[in-house]
C-alpha cells in the first residue's frame, strides 16, 4: 500500500506499508531486481515515521509544558531552586 505523494501519509499508513515491505522482503520469492528498490523504500518509511515521532513528541511536550504554567507551577524546578537558596554550603562558606 503506497500512499500517493509523502505528504497525504500518514503515520498509520507508512507503517502499515513498512510491515508489508518486511514481509515480502523476509519471504523466500523476494525478486532480486527489485530488492533494492524495495530497501529504499523501507529507508524512507523508517525516515518518515522517525520524522513525524519526533514532531508529535514536540507537540506533546509543549502541551505538557503549557499545562504546568497554566496549573502555576514549575514543578521539581521551582522546588528545586527554593531547595538549593535555603541548603547550607557544604564547604563550609
Amino acid at each position: 500500500m503506497r500512499a500517493e505523494s509523502e505528504t497525504d501519509l500518514t503515520y498509520g499508513q507508512a507503517l502499515e506499508e513498512l510491515e508489508e515491505l518486511l514481509d515480502e522482503l523476509e519471504g523466500a520469492d523476494v525478486d532480486v531486481d527489485v530488492l533494492a528498490e524495495r530497501v529504499a523504500r523501507g529507508v524512507e518509511l523508517v525516515r518518515f515515521c522517525r520524522a513525524r515521532l519526533e514532531v508529535v513528541t514536540e507537540d506533546v511536550d509543549a502541551v505538557v509544558a503549557e499545562l504546568i504554567s497554566v496549573e502555576g507551577g514549575g514543578g521539581d524546578q521551582d522546588r528545586s531552586a527554593a531547595t538549593h537558596a535555603t541548603e547550607p554550603d557544604r564547604n563550609g562558606s
